[in-house]
This record gives C-alpha cells, sequence and structure tokens, in this order.
C-alpha cells in the first residue's frame, strides 16, 4: 500500500464510556478522505474522545479503522504516517526550544528535521524565526503554529485537530484558521472540533454528536438552527 491514497476509511465498534457515561455508543460510520470535515455536539457528548480514538491516543478496545486493507488501530505505523493530531493543550514541552520539540515528534533522524521544515504545510507556519526560542518565550499564537507543526512534521494526509481556536484571540484564530484552510487545499483531509462557528467557513461536512451517536448533516447549518439542532430540539437536516 505505499504510496497509495485510498478515498475513505470505514470506522467501526466505537463504542465508549466514561464510568456510567455512556458518550459513545457503537459508533460506525465512514471517514471520507479529501473533506474539511467539523465535528460539533454539546460539551461532554464525546468529540474530543473520539478524535483521541481517531487520532490512536486513546484506546477503544474492539474498534476498527479500516484504510483498504489495512486496521489502523493495530497498523500504528502506517496511522501515525497517515494522521497528525493536535489536542486542544498543546503536547510542547516549555523548557525546550521550539526545534527540540520539533525533534521529539519528527518520525526520522534528527538530520531530516531541515527537510522537513522546508514542507509547504509546515514552511506556511512561518515558525522559523522563531525556532531557537525555548516554548515558554512564545505567545498563544506561536505555540499553536508549533503545536501544528509538531503534527505537519511528517507530511500526514489526515490532519486531526481539537478546538484549533482555544483561547486565541481573533486575529490568531483568523490566521489559524487560514493554515487550516491551506492545508485542506492541498488535497487533504482536516477533521476537528470547534465552538466557534467562524471555523465553519473552512468546512465541507458537518457532523454532529448526539444520545451517543454520530449524524453527517446534508449541509453545513448556521446560526440559530445549528444551535437548535445541536441542542435536539431540531432533526440534523
Amino acid at each position: 500500500m505505499e504510496g497509495q491514497i485510498l478515498n475513505s476509511i470505514e470506522v467501526s465498534n466505537v463504542d465508549y464510556s466514561y464510568r456510567k457515561n455512556h458518550v459513545l455508543k457503537n459508533l460506525n460510520f465512514t471517514l471520507p478522505l479529501g473533506e474539511s470535515i467539523a465535528i460539533l455536539g454539546a460539551n461532554g457528548c464525546g468529540k474530543s474522545t473520539l478524535l483521541s480514538i481517531l487520532a490512536g491516543v486513546r484506546r477503544c478496545p474492539g474498534a476498527a479503522m479500516m484504510y483498504g486493507n489495512s486496521d489502523l488501530t493495530k497498523d500504528k505505523k502506517l496511522r501515525s504516517k497517515l494522521i497528525g493530531y493536535v489536542p486542544q493543550t498543546d503536547p510542547l514541552l516549555p523548557e525546550l526550544s521550539v526545534r527540540d520539540n520539533l525533534l521529539l515528534w519528527l518520525k526520522g533522524p534528527a538530520k531530516e528535521l531541515d527537510a522537513a521544515l522546508e514542507l509547504p504545510s509546515v514552511k506556511m507556519l512561518n515558525i522559523e524565526s522563531f525556532i531557537k526560542k525555548p516554548v515558554k518565550a512564545l505567545s498563544g499564537g506561536m505555540r499553536k503554529r508549533v503545536s501544528l507543526a509538531t503534527a505537519l512534521i511528517n507530511d500526514p494526509q489526515i490532519l486531526i485537530m481539537d478546538e484549533p481556536a482555544a483561547a486565541l484571540d481573533l486575529c490568531y484564530k483568523a490566521e489559524i484558521r487560514d493554515y487550516l484552510a491551506a492545508f485542506h487545499e492541498s488535497g487533504r483531509t482536516l477533521l476537528l472540533t470547534t465552538h466557534d462557528e467562524e471555523d465553519l467557513s473552512i468546512i465541507t461536512l458537518l457532523c454532529l454528536i448526539r444520545d451517543g451517536q454520530l449524524h453527517k448533516s446534508s449541509r453545513v447549518v448556521r446560526g440559530d438552527e445549528l444551535i437548535s439542532v445541536i441542542k435536539g430540539e431540531r432533526d440534523v437536516p
């Protein structure tokens, strides 16, 4: 399957509980590739949990993610090559420099970092101007760009991002949104959760989690209609 790019991942048997809180109830769905996808839902509905399962950060016994003939829950090497993941809380070590943080995430020898920094998706983040600085000296927007770089440094086809604009001011939110739009426009897949309606401007497919189930919407709803759908006052269109 080396070099082959398929058009979907078949996800099945995603079932997850926190003690008595059954947040994801035996989800089975097709994850289309090449789309820009938002997963929305009320707080605590399981959005972040689902993303962490798809990224391989959280174990979900019995779940499968079929990419052609490969199950990404078992083929960790292929999954790490295909998928880059940015959690809501950045994964950076504040005492280390930006460069050293990137080296921790690079899946290859250190000598390959300079070439990785020239990847279009990484270069657009413009982190080289502060690559020698310790992370603790960076602004929130800079840290978010470095977090993105840790996910993109291995040139993934799929970027999974949990709350990309969390805790950022309006300027940085717009900046991150532009980066994500450019990533998707390069022909790759973007999957995110968000509470910021402006992020829906770069979305091609909207999904909602309600009552433990994942529902695909026929269109990207906005405003009062979106709020009513999330609350369960209307059916998912």
